[in-house]
């Protein structure tokens, strides 16, 4: 969602604080990825867990609207929505002993796993070549199960609140349409070329070629 720092801000200052963020991030998501498979059923000390990790996430989504960090904005706002919309109304009304959520969260831990190294070690060319592999696979993953969570859901659950219900059928809008078509081809434009797949030639080979 967000790279290295964009242009000097007043948030500048607080560079070693969003360091050390970073650090917590990474260890943080990676502990939930443990207690998920420590814990058979019971997800609410992960779930605490995620919460506060998300709110590290909408700390780089505060950034990149002030400017201190490059990324998009729109894709940051969506992701953590649905996120916060999974956590709040999709997870709580599924089978305590449903793997569903469990999916969700392997997806979300994944995704984070691979991305904070990049922040943590920015020079480093296979921490970004992980960065842009690792969601080519976690992407469609997570937008499936959070899409068939939020279905199982709202085919079940007949005593949500209208806005509840509105806030599911526009996840599964989201992830079933817009998440293939438009957000998909984005990251498969960045990970393949890495995987040497796809990559554009050299416009100076392509001249001699000429």
């Amino acid at each position: 969602m967000a790279t290295t720092r964009k242009r000097n801000t007043f948030l500048t200052p607080l560079a070693p604080i969003f360091s050390v963020l970073n650090w917590v991030a990474f260890f943080g998501w990676s502990r939930v990825l443990y207690l998920s498979f420590q814990n058979n059923d019971d997800l609410s000390t992960t779930n605490t867990s995620i919460f506060m990790l998300e709110g590290i996430c909408l700390i780089e989504v505060m950034r990149i609207i002030i400017g201190d960090l490059p990324g998009n904005l729109v894709l940051g706002v969506i992701l953590h929505a649905i996120r916060f919309t999974a956590l709040t109304i999709v997870m709580p009304n599924i089978d305590d002993d449903n793997m569903l959520s469990k999916y969700v969260i392997w997806s979300w831990c994944c995704t984070e796993i691979s991305r904070y190294p990049m922040y943590m070690f920015p020079n480093s060319q296979f921490t970004r070549s992980m960065r842009m592999v690792v969601p080519l696979v976690t992407f469609p993953w997570g937008c499936a199960t959070e899409a068939y969570g939020a279905y199982q859901v709202l085919r079940s659950t007949s005593t949500l609140p209208w806005w509840s219900q509105g806030l599911l059928i526009a996840m599964l809008a989201i992830n079933v349409l817009l998440g293939p078509t438009m957000a998909y081809p984005a990251l498969l434009k960045k990970g393949l070329p890495v995987l040497g797949i796809g990559k554009k030639k050299d416009p100076t080979q392509k001249a001699k070629q000429g």
